[in-house]
């Protein structure tokens, strides 16, 4: 009997025992007080490795390739719609002074010699007065100084007029940093002019070998903004401003021509191309009532719908 309590007693010791230590264990298992306060869900990022660094080649800027515009080779002028005069230059005292002169629009041209009347060399301009009278501005073969030279019966007879050179406009290719007007001798708004066109004693357009054009109100003296045509070839005057012709234009297989007015700062607008095999410095242009004339290669074309079609 005594054996059966002690063992019923032993029992219920160890069932005790055995209850205080799952107590024991779910108090330990829950998080105290003082151990803080879940607010939200915590994100994690799983980390990922950095892409190896890889060496770049190093890209140099490249600068644009600049259209160097070189000195035109040729002149052409123009009085109406049939009279024109042409001519080419070239080295002082190598060349001669050997224009040609137009009375049927081009058509057929007459070659004339101020050599041999003068003491002509290069030829710097051409200005017509009427059907009988033109003008050059020339170098003399002695020592390539600038002179005028004259005809009044279209070019069969030449006369030296060394003193009236001051009157007129032209570049010296001895020194094409420099522009001579009516009004003196100034500088040029660049280090090279290339091509020179007079509308009046105070009013003329230039181009500079950049292809910049400049256009001067004042004999020369001052300057309007430059206008920036890369490629600008030669100009002459037109009806109520200046024509351009340019090459390596977009849009334009040729020569491509360009209007603007005279005013100092005026913007320049396409007015045709002639698409045509040019050579730059072999480009001439001139402009009369209304007519636009281009010398490309060995033929003068003209247009009367200002460069749109070339008959």
């Amino acid at each position: 009997m005594l054996r059966r309590r002690l063992l019923i007693a032993g029992l219920a010791v160890f069932v005790l025992f055995d209850v205080a230590l799952v107590s024991f264990a779910l108090t330990a298992s829950k998080p105290s007080a003082n151990a803080g306060t879940a607010v939200g869900p915590v994100e994690t990022t799983t980390p990922t490795a950095e892409p190896a660094a890889t060496e770049q080649p190093v890209v140099e800027p490249v600068e644009p390739t600049a259209i160097e515009s070189s000195t035109p080779g040729r002149i052409l002028t123009a009085l109406d719609a049939s009279t024109l005069w042409r001519a080419t230059t070239g080295e002082c005292p190598a060349a001669t002074a050997n224009p040609e002169l137009s009375t049927d629009a081009g058509e057929t041209w007459t070659a004339l010699d101020a050599s041999a009347d003068t003491d002509s060399s290069s030829v710097l301009s051409i200005t017509i007065s009427s059907e009988s009278e033109a003008s050059m501005v020339t170098l003399t073969a002695a020592d390539c100084t600038p002179q005028r030279v004259t005809t009044f019966v279209a070019g069969d007879q030449w006369q030296e007029y060394p003193d009236r050179v001051g009157a007129d406009w032209y570049v010296n290719p001895a020194d094409r940093a420099s522009v001579h007007s009516p009004a003196g001798s100034f500088a040029a708004p660049c280090s090279a002019v290339i091509a020179l066109a007079p509308r009046t004693d105070s009013t003329a357009a230039l181009l500079c070998s950049d292809g910049s054009l400049f256009r001067t109100g004042d004999g020369a003296a001052t300057y309007g903004p430059g206008v920036a045509l890369p490629g600008a070839a030669n100009l002459t005057v037109s009806d109520d401003g200046y024509i351009i012709v340019a090459t390596e234009q977009a849009g334009c297989a040729g020569a491509q021509l360009l209007a603007t007015s005279d005013e100092l700062d005026g913007a320049l607008t396409p007015s045709g191309c002639r698409e045509a095999g040019v050579t730059p410095s072999d480009l001439a242009v001139a402009s009369a009532d209304g007519i636009f004339w281009l010398w490309v290669g060995d033929i003068v074309s003209s247009s009367s719908d200002g460069g749109t079609t070339w008959p």
